[in-house]
């Protein structure tokens, strides 16, 4: 009997151990996808086996389904054709629980990417979810990319928005971990590896974790909302017959530097970025410099110098932006003087707004714009009635209200009416926050900021000029009523400062010349902040503030007093420090160029090392991190720029003779911009 029993646990591991049946194949030129007996799909690209996956859902009575024990019920393939090209169409039904839950996956005939989509049904009623999960790898094994077995892989962060300065990250495997709508996992040393992302941001907020259940399993899921999204409720439901995820890309890369940009374009193809005519924008903004010491004289003040004394500091034409920000209770008619005065020099004014929030205490007296009801009336309540906890000391409005759509088009009208350029819009991340919602068709935070973003949009587009729109805080995603959005938290002008924003240009400069056709790494403070309260910058800090203002592809701001009040000693050294700074061509050319300077490493921390090519010239930026003078080379071969040279920094003119290695030695905290020649 021993023996049997014995006999029976052999043919059972056996049995068990054995590779799931291979139940079909469907194939393009570049990618395959086998379909498994055991619930799962294997993506190829060409003839490289990549990862294999499944798909999970749950509704909201707690019944899940889950590929791997569902009944298959049957699967088709279809021709396929949407924003990404033709290919086919791989359709999985799977039942278990009283749910169906319907797998698409679709190849495309000259791409290297899958989409993958979950659309469930609740067999037993109408079908309400918080949570879908298309795309769910598999513990790997040999057979896959050896990536997936390595302990050294590494999970691209992605922060869901750029408040209270979160960071993008490179992390190892955690349970837990997670990124926002997209990520890599890759090798940091070879920079290949999985993207995964969301390509419709229209009703669900996505994520990108490492599985807390399954050892090296990654879930790409919709329906997150957490810390990171400053959600205190739940997800909202999706109803309906069937509910449908978003749509993720699924791609495997040589290079996360191409990848990610592709992905971006991806993106756009589904939903297109905001259409920029002009120039790189160049220009100066009032709230570093001056907080609430800000008058209307120093915003005059700040054009004539800027008009006088910064004659390389503008675009091709050499036009600069002026721009108040965070000021209330101005005199109008004073202002149309000003605006007039810097139109008919050739300089553009810009404004700031924040029409999603309501600072709590003010909230009862300040009135919806352009009525006599209080803001207070419309904050965003919860399902028992209670005001959303404010983010940021601040109430987010409920934007499903029909007086918030006035309260933001009488905002955007009211900046309109005083001819400015350039509108800076702030914290809209409290447009997105989930709650209970006053238009009940409106059932998701992101279904909430689309609407407003949707209203914003028609309001500006009101005007009879192009005007620049620029997203102060607000989430990655969606991007369609920006020309730019900033790329960190508030950033001043010490080295710490320059530190945070390269992070976000090391991992995020794929966003800038695709979702956004610029990147803005914040007003650049190169003298001294009220803000910030710290000492004044050093020269070398502030040097390196502007070199990483140049290299991001940019909006580039100043930020400082010019007078005519407050420290006269500061004035005077502000003003004298800037005119030396940023008079200078061959820097402000690189800056015009309005493109970001590609990391050359996407490792742990951020790269010192940034390059860009454009119309056959070469250009590379190196930062010095520590706090003592250093001796650092690159190999600027590793990025396609020539081996060997002379490298002419856009600093100063120095001539740099290299070969293979470009060394340079510099000083606590500096940098260096070169052209490679």
């Amino acid at each position: 009997m021993a023996e049997e029993k014995k006999l029976d646990m052999k043919e059972l591991y056996k049995k068990l151990s054995a590779p799931p049946q291979v139940l079909d194949a469907f194939s393009t030129d570049v990618t395959k996808v086998e379909l498994l007996g055991n619930g799962a799909f294997v993506y190829y690209q060409k003839d490289a086996k990549i990862i294999a996956a499944h798909s999970t859902a749950s509704v909201t009575d707690g019944r899940r389904i889950d590929t791997r024990t569902a009944v298959r019920e049957s699967y088709t393939v279809a021709d396929a054709k949407d924003e990404f090209g033709t290919g086919k169409t791989v359709t999985s039904l799977f039942n278990e629980n009283g749910l169906t839950l319907t797998q698409l996956v679709t190849l495309y005939d000259s791409a290297d990417h899958l989409t993958v989509q979950a659309v469930l049904k609740d067999d037993t009623k109408e079908t309400e979810t918080n949570y879908l999960a298309p795309f769910e790898t598999v513990y790997p094994d040999w057979t896959y990319k050896p990536l997936f077995l390595s302990l050294d892989q590494k999970m691209f962060s992605v922060p869901y928005d750029n408040d209270m300065w979160t960071r993008y990250d490179s992390v190892t495997p955690r349970p837990g971990r997670k990124s926002y709508d997209v990520t890599a996992i890759y090798d940091e040393h070879t920079n290949e590896g999985l993207i995964i992302g969301a390509v419709d941001f229209d009703t669900w907020k996505n994520a990108i974790a490492w599985s807390r259940f399954d050892a090296r399993c990654t879930v790409a899921y919709s329906g997150c909302a957490d810390e990171g999204t400053h959600d205190t409720m739940p997800h909202g439901t999706i109803i309906g017959e069937t509910v449908s995820s978003a749509r993720f890309i699924v791609k495997w890369t040589e290079d996360i530097h191409t990848g990610m940009v592709e992905y971006a374009h991806l993106c756009t193809a589904v939903t297109p970025a905001r259409e920029w005519h002009g120039k790189t924008p160049f220009g100066w903004n009032a709230y570093s410099g001056l907080g609430r010491l800000f008058t209307l004289k120093h915003w005059e003040e700040a054009a004539d110098y800027m008009y006088e004394e910064l004659t390389e500091f503008g675009d091709e034409d050499g036009v600069a932006y002026i721009n108040i920000d965070g000021a209330a209770g101005l005199d109008d008619e004073e202002l149309k003087r000003i605006v007039k005065k810097l139109h008919d020099r050739g300089q553009k004014a810009g404004w700031y707004c924040g029409p999603c929030l309501s600072h709590r205490a003010f909230g009862p007296y300040m009135k919806i714009k352009g009525t006599d009801t209080p803001l207070s009336e419309i904050y965003l309540k919860d399902k028992m009635g209670r005001v959303i906890p404010p983010m940021d000391s601040a109430v987010p409005l409920d934007v499903t209200h029909p007086l918030w759509k006035v309260h933001a088009e009488n905002t955007i009208a009211y900046l309109l009416s005083l001819d400015v350029d350039y509108i800076k819009i702030d914290f809209l991340s409290h447009a997105s926050v989930e709650g209970d919602f006053y238009d009940k068709s409106i059932r998701t935070g992101r279904q909430a900021i689309n609407r407003a973003y949707t209203i914003l949009s028609d309001a500006i587009n009101k005007s009879p000029k192009e005007i620049f729109v620029d997203l102060s805080i607000a989430p990655l995603f969606p991007y369609f009523l920006g020309h730019a959005r900033r790329s960190c938290c508030d950033t001043f002008g010490h080295f710490d400062d320059t530190r945070y924003a390269l992070n976000a240009l090391n991992f995020g400069w794929w966003a800038a010349g695709s979702l956004y056709r610029f990147g803005d790494p914040d007003h650049c403070t190169m003298y001294h902040s009220m803000i910030d309260g710290r000492p004044v910058t050093s020269e070398i800090e502030a040097k390196s503030r502007l070199n990483c203002a140049v290299i991001s592809g940019t909006v580039l701001l100043l930020s400082e007093n010019f007078g005519p009040t407050g420290d006269e000693a500061n004035i005077a050294a502000a003003r004298d420090r800037i005119k030396r700074l940023v008079n200078n061509k061959p820097l402000m050319d690189i800056a015009r160029i309005g493109k970001p300077f590609v990391p050359l490493y996407f490792k742990d921390g951020t790269t010192p090392f940034y390059t860009l090519q454009h119309e056959g010239r070469s250009y590379a930026a190196i930062f010095n991190y520590d706090s003592a003078a250093q001796t650092i080379s690159m190999n600027p071969a590793e990025a396609g720029l020539p081996a060997a040279g002379v490298a002419v920094s856009a600093n100063d003119g120095t001539e740099i003779p290299y070969d293979g290695a470009l060394t340079v030695a510099l000083d606590a905290y500096d940098s260096i911009i070169v052209e490679l020649k």
